[in-house]
């Protein structure tokens, strides 16, 4: 221990040594030594009081924001409480238009279902009634029963079309 204590003034007991020969030097009398060393020491312990004070100031600081930290005012609790009765009214609508959708998204698939239904239904009617009437007995019948001639050559007049498929008839047909 008293070696430690030695190495801190060390450099003020002990000269340097050049070459084969020490130097003569000033050496400081026992009453400037001890006046430096407690000067030191004197300077030392004040520097660890401030050092302590700083951290005790540091360590009250953090103490009172921490404590602002944990207590909530009044208005940031109402604050808080709208913002969730907002939240919760954004959110119930949400979940109501949703419903909503899947409704009439179920909705919608049952009115396809029938319309497709129905096509098919009327498919098979309009079959039934294709095989159900025979165009050569209506023909027959045509020419016995009502008279019905077909045309001679000179009586069929032929027209083109356009490349489109359908036709818009603004006047009567002529009849030559």
């Amino acid at each position: 221990m008293s070696q430690q204590r030695n190495t801190a003034y060390r450099g003020k007991t002990i000269g340097y040594i050049d070459g084969n020969t020490v130097r003569k030097y000033h050496q400081p009398s026992h009453q400037q030594r001890s006046e430096e060393t407690h000067r030191e020491y004197v300077e030392r312990r004040r520097a660890e009081r401030e050092q302590r004070e700083r951290q005790k100031k540091l360590r009250a600081a953090a103490r009172r924001n921490q404590e602002r930290a944990l207590v909530i005012s009044p208005g940031y609790v109402v604050f808080l409480l709208g913002a969730m009765t907002v939240m919760g009214l954004v959110f119930g609508s949400y979940l109501r238009l949703q419903a909503e959708m899947t409704g009439r998204v179920k909705s919608v698939a049952a009115l396809e279902s029938q319309a497709l239904d129905l096509k098919t239904e009327n498919d098979a009617r309009e079959k039934q009634i294709e095989t159900s009437v025979n165009l050569a007995d209506i023909r027959e019948k045509a020419i016995r029963e009502l008279g019905m001639v077909y045309p001679s050559e000179g009586q069929i007049e032929y027209f083109q079309i356009d490349s489109s498929d359908y036709m818009n008839q603004y006047e009567e047909i002529p009849e030559d």
